[in-house]
């Protein structure tokens, strides 16, 4: 999937992100999915207390292996467990160009999946690091003349998708973050036009949830699922109140926004939906936003998913999705080490800077494999 086009600048390097959900011994023999612990053997690993992902790098390979997390009785209660692989290709560096730095956001276990494993190689040295913000893992590598013809960094996931079933590790936020969720931020703006919009939302309504489903409502009645027009998957409330038309991202966009004229914490969250198949290429990235309900913790939505199929709108108000695969949380993300540009507008594909200026030119394919589909 191409980013788009608005949210590109025009440069000479290219990025190629493919995904292959191959089984990790067919691409690389020498590591094995089905065995993380073999990872493990005859090398240093770094954060190994109890209860932590244990990792180890190198300047080829690195290997998280989550901590196991107990099943709920019942078949139906039973996660997926799917095969996923990223994968970032380097094809071309401007001429006479001195440094190139490159971050890859890195999924990581939370409420929507955990994972079993997450193996990175890369033919140069990388660190791995968390923006101290969100909390996303990301991989940060950088690279001087004379750079290599081309440059592969894959990353590869063994991940149980959790749905209903959950993930009850993650913490109650902070005041902090309470406080960053409330606040207008970037393209998430909040003014006149948004007070309004969510002030005709939640008249009459007592509650918190009572008021984000409002709004919620609201969002699905004034915004339709239109990429027609270019400038849409920016995530922009003001061009969203203006064209009442846009992707995933702007619908969320809006409703955060609304939310937090409301005074109603609310997030971002933007990976993928694996499809129920046994495998198969998933087409783009998708996006969906919670708002905080005090004793229900970070409740989700998907007003986009909700517009198109509108029988399921009581679903997608709260709905923990089966199938979702988170791969970061927030928007205007400052990297670690700290990028020259501006603030990441959203974390989904690698983020590339060559001289110190940030360059674009991305396409993306995703594959997956179920696990436990037959023949797999």
């Amino acid at each position: 999937m191409r980013r788009p086009t608005a949210d590109r600048p025009s440069q000479v390097v290219g990025i190629i992100l493919l995904c292959g959900a191959v089984a990790l011994s067919k691409w690389w023999p020498s590591v094995s999915a089905a065995a993380p612990d073999a990872a493990d053997r005859g090398g240093t690993i770094l954060a190994a207390e109890a209860g932590r992902p244990r990792v180890r790098h190198s300047a080829t390979t690195s290997m998280v292996v989550a901590p196991e997390v107990p099943r709920r009785g019942g078949d139906a209660a039973v996660p997926r467990e799917v095969l996923f692989t990223y994968v970032a290709r380097l094809s071309e560096v401007s001429e006479g160009a001195q440094q190139l730095r490159v971050w890859l956001p890195l999924a990581k276990t939370g409420r929507e999946q955990q994972i079993l494993s997450r193996v990175v190689r890369s033919p140069v040295p990388y660190t791995i690091t968390e923006d101290p913000e969100y909390g996303n893992d990301m991989l940060f590598l950088s690279v001087e003349p004379p750079f290599p013809e081309s440059l592969e960094v894959a990353v590869e996931y063994q991940a149980r998708l959790l749905g209903p079933a959950g993930f009850g590790g993650e913490p109650p936020p902070t005041p902090g973050e309470l406080a960053r969720s409330l606040e207008p931020r970037g393209l998430v703006i909040v003014d006149e036009e948004v007070r309004a919009r969510a002030q005709q939302a939640t008249a009459r309504r007592a509650t918190r949830s009572e008021q984000a489903r409002g709004i919620y409502d609201a969002v699905i009645r004034q915004v339709a699922y239109d990429k027609s027009v270019p400038g849409w998957g920016r995530g922009d409330t003001r061009r969203v109140c203006l064209l009442g038309a846009g992707n995933c991202t702007d619908f969320h966009s809006l409703f955060i926004s609304m939310s937090r004229a409301s005074r109603i914490p609310a997030r971002f969250k933007i990976g993928v939906v694996i499809p129920q198949a046994a495998s198969g290429t998933i087409p783009g990235y998708h996006c969906w936003a919670e708002f905080y309900e005090e004793g229900q913790g970070w409740v989700p939505v998907d007003a986009s998913e909700a517009w198109k199929r509108p029988e399921l709108a009581d679903y997608y108000f709260g709905a923990h999705d089966p199938n979702r695969f988170l791969i970061s949380v927030g928007r205007d993300i400052q990297l670690v080490p700290i990028q020259q540009g501006d603030p990441v507008n959203m974390f989904f594909y690698p983020y590339v800077e060559v001289d110190g200026q940030a360059v674009d030119g991305i396409e993306a394919s995703f594959q997956f494999h179920d696990l436990h589909a037959p023949n797999v």
